[in-house]
């Protein structure tokens, strides 16, 4: 049997070939790619392994180096001593004036003088206003004929009296005659002293034509100018202020009325300080408290109380606004250690206080009040143990110190560590 074999043609054996030919080469340069990405694997693979090797060896010497044991930190101490640390007591007040008074007139007139130049000081009895008194001087000279009047008269009536009396005891006279001579005589008595009460009357009003100073201090404008007309207890004339000494007025909470009320119950003179900002320095000057007010006010829950000030320069001027601050301690003892020595932390407020064999002991402590940088412990520390004043931040509860002056961290970076 013979098979049938088919004839190809030249062309088709040659296309066969071509792609043949083609797969060839495409699988020649798969295998190169995938030698060339052997061998980069390789080299990762090496330089992977001595990176690892470097930082094996690099992690003995640092655990080698951590081994160390750390040197003592170095911190400022300060000791805690007994004293008394101020209670102050801050809020604002307002300057009153020892004495105020609107001067006025008791008579009407015409104002014929002005003594005084406007803010000027005066002393007590000084003439400030003149007014014309030429009709009350004359009303003096009226009381005065009319009292001397009534006294001759008064005399020629007691000499009748002593007649009639003679003349009546020898049946000269009837009795009813007598007794009216009499009644003249002790009327016109009684006259001479009305006239004697219109005579001082008007001559005080003569005194009240030239008004005078009520005490020393210091006269405000001029109210009415010479030449005025003013009536009596009508027109005020000037006001005048007595600046030295001087009040401050401020209000003081309720719930510290009661420490108020004990200082000054000792004896205690309670101490007050005013300030006044000039915007290029704080003037101060001391008092000492002299009055608390019979009443709480309601509505702001706040008691008025005044401090009195010498004032002898009168830098605290009437109606001037005060920085005031009042000392309400009364000289009682407390463990003080600076403020800065004080950390908030988990235990609330707390200190470390350095122990005798250089260690340090985390401490809680209650603070009764603070004031000029420092702190009253009213519980955690005693007089005399030595307490961290700077270098807290670096410093655990049994940790080795050492003491050094001034700022401990400043003086760690300016020396480093020798190696």
């Amino acid at each position: 049997m013979v098979l049938f074999k088919p004839k190809l043609s030249n062309k088709y054996l040659l296309e066969k070939t071509f792609i043949i030919n083609r797969r060839n080469m495409t699988i020649k340069k798969l295998l190169f790619y995938l030698e060339g990405v052997r061998k980069d694997c390789l080299f990762i693979f090496l330089m992977a392994a001595a990176v690892a090797t470097f930082a094996a060896g690099c992690g003995k010497k640092d655990d080698a180096a951590g081994k160390k044991t750390p040197g003592p930190v170095p911190v400022a101490v300060v000791k805690a001593e007994s004293r008394n640390i101020p209670w102050i007591f801050d809020t604002y007040g307002t300057v009153e004036a020892f004495a105020s008074v609107d001067v006025n007139s008791l008579v009407g007139g015409q104002i014929v003088k002005v003594e005084f130049v406007a803010g000027q000081k005066v002393r007590k009895g000084d003439v400030l206003i003149r007014i014309d008194s030429r009709q009350f001087e004359a009303n003096v000279k009226q009381l005065e004929a009319s009292l001397d009047r009534n006294i001759l008269l008064c005399a020629d009536a007691e000499r009748q009296a002593k007649v009639k009396e003679e003349l009546h005891s020898k049946n000269a006279v009837s009795g009813d005659e007598m007794l009216k001579t009499r009644v003249v005589f002790e009327a016109l008595k009684r006259m001479i002293r009305v006239d004697q009460a219109n005579l001082d009357r008007a001559k005080l009003d003569v005194e009240y034509c030239t008004i005078k100073a009520p005490f020393d201090g210091r006269v405000g404008d001029i109210l009415q100018d010479e030449g005025s007309i003013i009536k009596a207890n009508d027109d005020n004339l000037v006001n005048i202020t007595a600046t030295v000494p001087a009040y401050v007025a401020f209000a003081l909470p309720e719930r510290l009325l009661p420490v108020v009320q004990k200082l000054m119950a000792g004896g205690k003179k309670v101490e007050v300080t005013a300030k006044i900002d000039t915007g290029k320095e704080k003037i101060q000057r001391r008092g000492e408290l002299c009055f608390v007010d019979n009443n709480v006010n309601q509505n702001s829950g706040t008691v008025m109380i005044k401090a009195l000030f010498p004032n002898t320069d009168e830098i605290l001027w009437p109606g001037l606004f005060v920085e005031v601050s009042l000392e309400l301690s009364a000289g009682e003892l407390f463990t003080a250690i600076p403020s800065e020595a004080v950390q908030n932390g988990q235990l609330g407020m707390q200190i470390f206080v350095v122990k005798a064999d250089s260690s340090v002991e985390l401490r809680p402590v209650e603070i009764e009040r603070s004031a000029e940088g420092l702190s009253a412990i009213a519980k955690g520390v005693e007089p005399g143990e030595t307490v961290v004043l700077t270098g807290q931040f670096r410093l655990v509860p049994g940790a080795k110190v050492s003491i050094v002056a001034g700022d401990p961290v400043k003086k760690a970076i300016a020396t480093p560590d020798k190696k």
